[in-house]
């Protein structure tokens, strides 16, 4: 079990409601202002000028580190509670609002995996009413006084494990099930099989209930043809320049299964689906001289993971690089787009250290040269590393890849 959540349980939420608790969560947030977060000073004075037990101490200081982290859900976490993993693993607001809108006007929603109950307050925002599930207690009473904060009345919290409470439900009165299953083992690893999900994706996908599901899982999981019966389909979400995650639906019909939304900071929304007759698709012949004056697409990460990058290139009547890598060239300048980053290619030339040190010379590029990869056995930083660059304020782009069995360099320009 996680450090952060050993200490919780030992340390009641109560306690820090309790007005002992509150001035030492006061003073400990002085403190780590004071030393522009020295925790090891804040830590000192916190001791000194209180008298607290160490594990108070330090119990203290991850609950203000948490709020400061926080700060981005809104000003009523600067007295919520959160652990680090659940604060790791918290939605992006406008993510969780994307989320929650499919589920606006339901009657009754059953939510699994509460955590610090991000995901629940935007869920009572738009349904009716909200029951959700959380099995650690100490993060059930952390999101029951979550939502406290933000004045939301319409949630009820179980604590317990979902497979043993849910039996106990009349699965009936639910018109709305959101899950996003904990993907991390007890000692905080990666799981990436989601029959190990807790629960595990085959269990919340057999939930008896009638309406729209939806199961968060993680972006890079290939579904196996089971997990995509009975009308499950996949969406998978983008946020400014990442990927982060794949959601499956059941219930809802305005996409279809492989499609792919992008919203920005800035607020801006987009969604491609997969046209349904795929058109014909081009591959480069591995021509260098074909690649002098064309584009490189560098598609975004959301796109790609869809399985459909092919059909998107060939939609925009650009090519594939290679069949295993995610790179398209258009012939003509391309339209700009949140779904790719563009590059003007102004040479191509197999990848041999030498001769790429006489070309990056020939353009005057030095050490403010962007280099990116894909199929490429090195990794950006030990290129630059044995390319030497000398200082100079001039830009330019490298793209170390990979067509059939021969690696390339590109030499570019960002457009």
């Amino acid at each position: 079990m996680p450090k952060e959540q050993r200490l919780s349980q030992q340390i009641p939420l109560e306690y820090w409601l309790s007005e002992e608790g509150q001035a030492i969560l006061r003073e400990t947030a002085t403190y780590l202002n004071s030393t522009k977060n020295d925790t090891l000073r804040a830590t000192t004075l916190l001791r000194k000028a209180t008298h607290c037990r160490a594990e108070i101490a330090s119990e203290a200081l991850e609950i203000s580190l948490c709020r400061q982290k926080a700060r981005i859900f809104g000003e009523w976490t600067a007295e919520g509670f959160f652990t680090r993993q659940s604060l790791e693993q918290a939605t992006t607001p406008t993510v969780a609002n994307l989320h929650a809108e499919k589920f606006h006007a339901r009657n009754h929603v059953l939510e699994i995996c509460t955590g610090a109950g991000f995901d629940t307050a935007e869920l009572a925002k738009n349904a009716r009413h909200v029951t959700t599930i959380e099995a650690n207690e100490h993060l059930a009473a952390m999101a029951r006084h979550n939502l406290s904060l933000q004045g939301i009345a319409n949630v009820e919290v179980l604590c317990g494990l979902a497979e043993n409470i849910c039996p106990s439900l009349d699965l009936t009165d639910f018109d709305g099930l959101w899950s996003d299953p904990s993907r991390r083992t007890a000692s905080g690893q990666r799981i990436y099989t989601p029959e190990d999900y807790t629960p595990a994706l085959r269990w919340l996908q057999d939930l008896k209930i009638h309406g729209l599901k939806g199961i968060k899982i993680a972006p890079a999981v290939n579904c196996e043809a089971h997990h995509l019966s009975d009308g499950w389909q996949r969406e998978w979400i983008g946020y400014d320049t990442e990927c982060r995650e794949q959601v499956l639906w059941q219930g809802f019909h305005d996409f279809c299964d492989g499609s792919a939304t992008l919203l920005l900071s800035s607020g801006a929304k987009f969604l491609w689906e997969p046209p349904t007759h795929a058109p014909s698709i081009k591959v480069w012949n591995g021509d260098k001289t074909l690649l002098a004056g064309t584009f490189l697409l560098e598609p975004h990460g959301a796109l790609i993971r869809t399985g459909y990058l092919a059909t998107y290139f060939a939609e925009r009547d650009c090519m594939l690089l290679d069949e295993q890598i995610a790179y398209g060239i258009a012939l003509q300048k391309p339209p700009q787009s949140p779904w790719y980053q563009a590059f003007e290619v102004l040479e191509a030339l197999p990848f041999h250290y030498a001769r790429l040190r006489e070309r990056l010379q020939a353009y005057s590029w030095g050490n403010r040269l962007e280099i990116k990869k894909r199929g490429f056995p090195e990794m950006p930083e030990e290129i630059r590393k044995k390319l030497k660059l000398q200082a100079s304020k001039e830009e330019g782009v490298l793209i170390c890849t990979r067509k059939d069995q021969q690696h390339w360099a590109l030499l570019a320009k960002r457009v």
